[in-house]
């Protein structure tokens, strides 16, 4: 199979140049999965302070997103996708809704297992906005980094202004990181930040309590 090139225009940060290592590592450190881990610890403790008990609740945020991770690790090994962090939108079309099943699978998982209803809200306003991005995927590529980013932070809009600054911050951080090595357009980073926040503050105004 005929594979993408990764970068059709040249990056702004040249390959192996700190700027170039200080954008990747970036990437990698504020990649969606650890955004989102790490939100599902910090609402848990939030909802009940028990570290033992949050860490099983986002181990099995993990295993819902296991299946759509191993199916991109797999498809990247064998030369099927470009990149870890799909650089093409078509890459996106199998990977993103198996992703949102698997966050579907995690919401059902929290009820059955008495989960605190703050996380399974959280995961049930994140499998709503993953619908949204899988249908805008299907014409443009936003910025999946900034997106996912921006939705985590929104979660704590209403409880922690601190927490929800700070997520924010980083959420635009790890989408603009994505600019000097050429992985995103500015517009396609912006849009992704602002989709991710803006869809979980409407939904939480108009969807009834868990």
């Amino acid at each position: 199979m005929e594979t993408h090139s990764v970068e059709v225009t040249p990056p702004l940060a040249r390959p192996g140049s700190a700027l170039d290592r200080l954008c990747r590592v970036t990437s990698y450190v504020l990649h969606p999965v650890l955004m989102m881990l790490a939100t599902s610890l910090l609402l848990s403790l939030h909802a009940h302070g028990d570290v033992p008990q949050a860490l099983g609740e986002a181990s099995l945020l993990l295993l819902g997103l296991l299946p759509g991770l191993l199916y991109l690790a797999v498809g990247v090994a064998r030369g099927k996708f470009s990149h870890l962090h799909l650089l093409h939108k078509e890459e996106r079309h199998v990977v993103l809704p198996l992703v949102v099943l698997g966050l579907l699978a995690v919401f059902l998982s929290y009820r059955l297992v008495g989960a605190p209803a703050l996380l399974g809200r959280g995961v049930a306003l994140g499998t709503l906005g993953g619908v949204g991005v899988v249908a805008i995927t299907r014409f443009w590529k936003i910025s999946l980094h900034s997106s996912v980013g921006a939705g985590c932070a929104a979660l704590f809009a209403t409880t922690s202004p601190v927490t929800f600054g700070v997520l924010g911050a980083l959420a635009l951080l790890s989408g603009l990181s994505r600019l000097p090595i050429r992985h995103h357009t500015p517009a396609q980073v912006l849009v992704g930040w602002a989709y991710g926040l803006a869809v979980p503050l409407l939904l939480q105004s108009v969807l009834p309590p868990l």
